[in-house]
């Protein structure tokens, strides 16, 4: 087993102590804490995708396809295409947090 220590306002560490309580034990606590996050994340990518989904079918073109030649510039930057790869690149940064706590 590993020891934490941080260091908290005692109105948070109250809290904290309240909710470690009512789970039973730190590790339980901890682990719900991670696991809402993760389903959180998970819905998160699956809303931007369902995003997405919309601009392919409109455009008849895979994100992926189209994220490399907007990176290209030749598209143009259409509001359409703003938006679609404003969500492309918010996905990647989630994906990217869901990779870095799985």
């Amino acid at each position: 087993m590993q020891t934490i220590t941080i260091e908290l306002q005692p109105k948070l560490a109250n809290r904290l102590d309240t909710y470690i309580q009512l789970f039973g034990s730190k590790e339980l606590l901890f682990d719900k804490f991670f696991e809402y996050h993760i389903k959180k994340i998970k819905r998160e990518i699956a809303r931007m995708q369902f995003e997405l989904d919309k601009y392919e079918n409109k455009y008849k073109l895979k994100t992926n396809d189209f994220y490399k030649k907007f990176e290209k510039g030749e598209l143009g930057d259409e509001n359409d295409y703003m938006m679609w790869a404003g969500i492309y690149e918010l996905q990647l940064d989630s994906k990217n947090k869901l990779s870095k706590i799985l």
